[in-house]
């Protein structure tokens, strides 16, 4: 199995963001607009593809979060920012 882990770790960012920080309280949540945010931010991310064999994985993750977190976050923020001002519904 192939897969992208730079959307895994958008989801958890954007999970943690829209949770946690009162300034999105007040953004919509719906399904599509969560599609549309983490597009949008995995548009302008690298994607990291990995491969799920044993043990390798848990190293990958983490030293991929760790690398590119910060470049995450801003994006995770611009598409917030982005698709509240222009949700497609």
């Amino acid at each position: 199995m192939v897969i992208n882990y730079t959307e895994e770790i958008v989801k958890n960012c954007l999970t943690g963001l829209l949770k946690n920080d009162p300034a999105y309280k007040e953004i919509c949540k719906c399904e599509q607009c969560i599609d549309d945010i983490t597009a949008k931010a995995l548009n302008n991310l690298k994607p990291n593809y990995i491969t799920t064999k044993k043990g390798e994985v848990y190293a990958e993750y983490s030293s991929l979060e760790f690398q590119h977190q910060a470049e995450v976050i801003a994006e995770v923020i611009k598409a917030i920012e982005f698709i509240s001002k222009h949700p497609s519904h």
